[in-house]
Parts: structure tokens; C-alpha cells; sequence
């Protein structure tokens, strides 16, 4: 019976510390500005908002803010009225 709880806190560490470092390394091989964010292997400019899921039959997209280096989310906006991609 202990073994099974160690192996399930192992699997769970593992489970948490893989997309950590799969982040970290991510981070490391692009270069940002400072508080610049990261999306989708493309860097946005601090301040900058953007749209992405957008829906083509709907003409909706989400939005979100980069504020010093961290990505908000923000009202989805309709079709011709929403910030540019943000990746793509």
C-alpha cells in the first residue's frame, strides 16, 4: 500500500514539473523585451493588445492585454472593431 503512494506522488511530480520545464525552456531559446509577453512562440510588445480564437461564422474574438510581461484576458470584441492577431 505504500509503495502505490509513493509511486502516485511520483507520478504527480512528474506530471506537474514536465510542462514547467518544458515553459522554462520555451523562455529561454526566445529572447523578449522587457515585459514584452509570449504567445504561441510570438513575442507582444508590453501594453499591446491582441485578439485570438477568433470565429469565423460568429465574427467574435477573444482579447487579451500584455501587462508587464503577463498576459490578461479582456471583453471579447465582434468583427471589425477587435485588435489585431496576435500570432499567425
Amino acid at each position: 500500500m505504500r509503495i502505490m503512494s509513493v509511486v502516485n506522488v511520483a507520478v504527480l511530480t512528474l506530471a506537474v514539473a514536465m510542462p514547467l520545464a518544458v515553459s522554462i525552456a520555451a523562455a529561454k531559446t526566445m529572447r523578449l523585451a522587457p515585459g514584452a509577453c509570449a504567445f504561441e512562440k510570438k513575442s507582444i510588445a508590453s501594453g499591446t493588445m491582441c485578439s485570438y480564437q477568433c470565429n469565423a461564422q460568429t465574427n467574435w474574438c477573444a482579447q487579451q492585454l500584455c501587462i508587464n510581461g503577463a498576459l490578461s484576458q479582456v471583453v471579447p470584441c465582434f468583427s471589425g472593431f477587435y485588435a489585431p492577431k496576435c500570432a499567425g
